[in-house]
């Protein structure tokens, strides 16, 4: 099989070609037929600048020091690789291997086993392969069905992605779709629809503006969902925001957590600062350090509130604990409540309830009472077995002892 070549900067005309094709430095390609197909049995190296003017067919196709243009779709058996350059293909890629050192712009689909890009590389259709490792920019106007995907900058799919794992840099931001494994960004992080997650790691801010159902959530900073959130563990630094309603496990927040529909747990909720919940909270533990703010709250086994407690329907617990100089709404009902010194509360309604110095309380619904010195109750007091109270204790109607106690609201 004869080889052909194309000279420095001229013009050649091909249908195909039986063994290897090389093109010079300013080399150009045309089709015998226009929009034609070159078919190469050999590989085709590109010695610099070149141009296809033409779809273009090979085994291997090799580029090096230049920026090389084909005006259609590339098709190689090998592999595509080019050193210290650029390829831009107006149409589609297929092939096992890509290789480019700085930039690749497919206008089309991308087909590849494996994907390796040193700096940018764009595609205006759907990228399909097992691998992509992308030194700088990824951009993908389509789907990318992509096992593993590394990026050392940013991520921009426009689609769904489907894929096992995804570790950017920088900045991702994707059209929804599965992640099966971990989503990990260094920087910020977007879903514009529904996105199915193993976990999301990123160290700066994360939006799923169409929800997302998946297992951990790791934020440093900012997390927002807009939508319905299903998810095991939340581990958030700062802010949380969940617009709708959310379902878990368990959730760690360090600063403010937001949900405006209702948030059902298995297992515990941790608030450094302050949370409101649009409609009701369910779940095992409360710790808030703040305050919170929810139409109900029920946990199956504790609450403990450093602050402020806002709630319409009630607080329920086996045990609840409200710090010094809390301020709780809504009526509280426990089997064990402890009220901190100076503390404003409402109803209670408990088995045991333990009130300290100067607290104040409205009405109280209990078989046994301790109360401590100065605390005023402003409401009446119905109790069924027992009153452990201090002299200077403020009642505003003397106490009562019942056989039956009220009924909580609860």
């Amino acid at each position: 099989m004869s080889d052909t070549r194309v000279s420095r900067s001229s013009v050649m005309k091909l249908s195909g070609v039986e063994g290897d094709l090389i093109v010079e430095d300013g080399g150009v390609v045309e089709g015998l037929a226009t929009g034609g197909l070159i078919e190469v049995m050999g590989e085709v190296r590109c010695e610099g600048d070149a141009e296809f003017r033409t779809s273009l067919s090979c085994a291997d196709f090799h580029a090096e020091g230049g920026r090389v243009e084909i005006q259609g779709d590339l098709s190689s058996r090998g592999e595509v690789r080019v050193e210290d350059g650029e390829l831009d293909v107006s149409g589609s890629i297929q092939t096992r291997e890509v290789d480019v050192d700085k930039r690749l712009k497919v206008g089309k689909d991308l087909k590849a086993e494996s994907v390796d890009v040193g700096g940018v590389l764009e595609v205006g259709g759907s990228i399909d392969a097992r691998t992509a490792d992308v030194g700088g920019i990824f951009k993908v106007g389509g789907d990318a069905s992509v096992a593993e995907i590394d990026v050392g900058g940013t991520l921009d799919v426009e689609g769904m992605v489907n894929s096992t794992g995804l570790d950017v840099g920088g900045k991702a931001s994707i059209g929804g779709g599965e992640v099966r494994d971990t989503i990990d960004v260094g920087g910020l992080f977007q879903s514009s629809k529904l996105i199915k997650f193993g976990k999301i790691d990123v160290g700066g801010s994360a939006r799923l503006l169409g929800g997302g159902e998946g297992r951990d959530i790791d934020v440093g900073g900012k997390f927002e969902s807009n939508g319905d959130l299903h998810f095991e563990t939340i581990d958030v630094g700062g802010i949380c925001e969940i617009r709708g309603n959310g379902d878990g496990e368990s959730v760690d927040i360090g600063g403010i957590l937001e949900v405006t529909g209702s948030l059902k747990l298995t297992r515990n909720l941790d608030i450094g600062g302050r949370a409101r919940i649009g409609n009701e909270l369910r779940l095992e533990e409360l710790d808030v350090g703040g305050s919170i703010e929810a139409e109900v709250i029920i946990a199956e086994d504790s609450v403990e509130v450093g602050g402020q407690l806002r709630t319409k329907r009630g607080t329920k617990a086996k045990k609840i604990k409200l710090g010094d100089r809390s301020d709780v709404s809504g009526p509280i009902i426990g089997e064990t409540v402890t009220i901190g010194e100076r503390a404003k509360v409402e109803d209670v309604y408990a088995d045991d309830v333990k009130i300290e110095e100067r607290a104040r309380a409205g009405n109280l619904y209990v078989k046994r009472a301790h109360l401590e010195r100065r605390v005023q109750v402003t409401g009446e007091l119905i109790y069924q077995e027992t009153i452990d109270a201090d002299p200077d204790i403020i009642f505003s109607k003397p106490p009562v002892k019942k056989d039956e106690l009220p009924k909580p609201p609860l």
